[in-house]
């Protein structure tokens, strides 16, 4: 590839980012002023209800650390800036790095999200096992 279309590509990447960045501000800023309407509409009309008003909505725990679509991206860059193969609890521990997260229990709940996220990008051909590391651990690694 070219150093031109390379270079291209990367300003095309850091612009969706910034953008997906914008915009997911814009979503939490509409929820937000949506509850307020809906707390408004309640006091006005005690009979309201908003949850008749919602459509259908993906639900979470409401303890996800990453957003929706967040999780693949976050894997795959986690794999390449290990830069060796790695293990599925490696790439949850710089997962967690990167967004500054340090709790302990984090690292073994995000590792069968992980686990799910590399075993569908191996079926795509984009990861492969590498081998296995200590005991039963696969390691992984981006197929090249």
């Amino acid at each position: 590839m070219s150093t031109t279309a390379h270079d291209e590509l990367v300003g095309k990447r850091r612009e969706m980012v910034a953008r997906r960045r914008d915009l997911k501000a814009e979503l939490t800023k509409l929820a937000r002023d949506i509850a307020a309407l809906d707390r408004v509409l309640c006091i006005l009309d005690p009979a309201y209800r908003p949850e008749a008003a919602r459509t259908n909505q993906r639900r979470g725990s409401g303890t996800n650390i990453f957003g929706f679509g967040e999780m693949t991206s976050a894997a795959l860059d986690a794999l390449r800036q290990l830069g060796h193969p790695a293990s599925v609890a490696e790439c949850a521990k710089a997962m967690l790095q990167a967004k500054q997260i340090t709790d302990d229990g984090a690292v073994a709940k995000l590792m069968p999200k992980v686990s799910a996220v590399f075993a569908q990008k191996a079926a795509v051909g984009q990861v492969r096992r590498a081998g296995n590391g200590d005991g039963r651990q696969v390691l992984w690694e981006i197929a090249r």
